[in-house]
């Protein structure tokens, strides 16, 4: 009887003893996955501040401005060393929204201790993958970015009001999009890692910003503040804001 009850107790502490065994190792899988993954937060600022749906902004010149809406697409990313492709994400494709925090942070398992020295990214959809028909995910036409297989996808989406501009309640909305010649759309980004930046053996966090004031600034709001439709503004507006992100650490 003492020695089943030895027994049973050796067992007892054999098997809690795997038992931490295993939590520690899973534990320590979890948090190895957990560190090795780099996040890209996406953050649109105006005049060097932070943007928020609903929130009142000023121009340097006092005019009043505010965003009910902000969603566009960013593809295709690839990451570079002395120009050469490290590593390239597959099936790439982030649909970011100013009204879903999420959205705005971009997650790359297994890329902390990349080395890299440039990020490349597009501003949009392709054409290749707009006739391809990859409809799901973040390219789920009910996710309100595509227009018609003839227009392609929406890849930047900004309403709201500005006092500059002469329309009812001073609203406007720009749909910037469009996959065919000539009003193809689509940007190419690429961002240098700063020097001061460089050192770091570990990426965790970055941040790219989006500076929504060259936009402001470049349209000419006597004459187009509603955009809805692939044209030539379009491809011109598409270019200044390609122009405008910037990568930081976080």
């Amino acid at each position: 009887m003492k020695k089943n009850i030895v027994f049973l107790l050796l067992l007892g502490a054999f098997l809690g003893a795997q038992a931490f065994v295993l939590w520690h190792e899973n534990d320590l899988w979890v948090s190895k996955k957990y560190d090795e993954t780099l996040v890209i937060h996406i953050q649109p600022v105006f005049q060097g501040k932070k943007v928020g749906l609903e929130e009142p902004l000023r121009t340097r010149g006092g005019d009043a401005l505010s965003l009910n809406t902000l969603r566009f697409y960013l593809s295709n990313f690839v990451f570079l060393k002395s120009g050469a492709v490290v590593f390239e994400e597959k099936n790439s494709y982030h649909l970011l929204d100013l009204e879903d925090e999420n959205s705005l942070a971009l997650k790359f398992e297994g890329l902390a201790n990349l080395d890299f020295d440039h990020l490349q990214f597009n501003l949009g959809i392709d054409s290749l993958t707009t006739i391809s028909g990859a409809m799901g995910g973040d390219l789920d036409p009910t996710k309100g970015m595509f227009w018609t297989w003839q227009s392609g996808y929406i890849n930047f989406k900004i309403e709201g009001t500005f006092e500059k501009c002469p329309t009812r309640n001073h609203e406007f909305q720009f749909h910037l999009g469009g996959y065919l010649a000539p009003f193809q759309s689509v940007q190419m980004v690429q961002l240098s890692v700063p020097k001061a930046l460089s050192s770091f053996q570990k990426w965790t966090n970055l941040e790219i910003q989006l500076d929504l004031t060259p936009f402001f600034e470049n349209v000419d709001w006597a004459k187009k503040y509603n955009i809805m439709s692939p044209c030539k503004e379009a491809v011109v507006l598409s270019k200044t804001l390609a122009n405008s992100f910037s990568i930081h650490a976080k």
